[in-house]
């Protein structure tokens, strides 16, 4: 009779694995979901580098977790939560990358950066407004020199695409953006990832829940439409893993390392004036109260990191407005006469 019930026990317990295998979210071990699928095989053991902006560095997080209990993976994450490729004075990726494979030597290595690119490019001649034909082409070239960075590594490189955003426009600029790194990336060979749908509604719009690793549905991203909760982390690095992982060999488990770069101190010159500054990572933030969409609110009272939360303010702006001249030409609009900043001599009173 005992022989029976545990006998009952197993059947049952294989029952439930073979149901959790049918979730939406991928199994490891199972076909890429990607654009682009990935068929070469990896080596047994693999170290493995995840580095990009915040995004990126919640992807590398995750990738900890899911191969931590494992011996296949040593996971390795460099990130800087306001980065890209648009803004070196910030945190210079391209002068980065070669001190990194000087000192480490790496299999794989996981990209996933631009949510902050949606910006003015200042080169030493121009301004250069996002979106326009100089700054497509500046972008690109960028992205090429930090692409040399990671040709030159020798390891397999996947780079995951933008998740969707909330925010429609800010969505649309990011895909413009993703598409630009997409042709770059395949071009030099790379593995072009995009798991744009499967953290999207059925009829593509965004949607801040979903499938977990574990096939569970619950919340993946935060209220502020933009960043993930551990649980979104975690699918991200489910899927990208479904991506490079093949066979089953195992490997005594090592320690992840996850560095977090401290970001570079600004230029001694700065071309927009200055409202405010954080002092706590080095950064020059800029505020403007008015001006400013209404959806910028939302993002104010999210739980974002203050200056994740002032940039995309920033990025807020509305066309034409005194807060977009102020913020991203470093214009400053008339003082209105008689307001208590207006310090003409003497001063003068408001028309009536």
């Amino acid at each position: 009779m005992k022989f029976v019930a545990i006998l009952a026990l197993l059947i049952c317990a294989a029952s439930q694995q073979a149901l959790a295998q049918t979730a939406d979210t991928p199994v490891m071990g199972s076909p890429a979901t990607a654009d682009q699928p990935v068929t070469g095989e990896v080596a047994e053991f693999s170290r493995v580098l995840a580095l990009g902006d915040a995004i990126g560095g919640g992807l590398g997080a995750g990738l900890v977790r899911l191969t931590q209990d494992g011996g296949r993976f040593e996971v390795s994450i460099r990130f800087n939560e306001e980065s890209g490729l648009v803004r070196p004075d910030v945190y210079d990726w391209t002068e980065t990358l070669p001190k990194i494979f000087a000192t480490n030597s790496y299999d794989v290595v996981v990209v996933l950066i631009g949510s902050n690119d949606r910006q003015m490019i200042r080169t030493a001649n121009a301004r250069l407004a996002f979106g326009t034909p100089a700054w497509i082409e500046t972008y690109k070239a960028r992205l090429n020199e930090f692409l040399d960075g990671l040709t030159a590594s020798g390891a397999k490189v996947y780079w995951v695409a933008i998740p969707p955003m909330a925010d429609t426009d800010y969505d649309k600029d990011l895909q413009m953006i993703s598409s630009l790194q997409r042709q770059q990336v395949e071009a030099r060979g790379f593995a072009y990832l995009n798991f744009r749908q499967q953290f999207s509604n059925p009829d593509g719009s965004y949607t801040d829940t979903g499938p977990d690793e574990t096939g569970t549905v619950r919340k993946l991203r935060g209220k502020d439409g933009i960043s993930f909760f551990k649980a979104g982390n975690n699918k991200l690095a489910q899927l990208v893993l479904a991506a490079i992982q093949s066979g089953k060999a195992e490997r005594p488990r090592l320690s992840a390392a996850i560095v977090v770069e401290a970001p570079r101190p600004p230029a001694p010159e700065h071309s927009v004036p200055l409202f405010g500054q954080n002092l706590v990572l080095g950064g020059i933030l800029t505020i403007e109260p008015k001006d400013i969409r209404v959806d910028a609110m939302v993002v104010a009272g999210s739980n974002m990191k203050p200056s994740a939360a002032f940039q995309a303010i920033r990025d807020m702006t509305v066309a034409g407005s005194g807060a977009e001249k102020l913020l991203r030409k470093g214009e400053m609009p008339p003082v209105p006469k008689g307001r208590a900043d207006d310090f003409a001599v003497p001063p003068e009173t408001a028309p009536q």
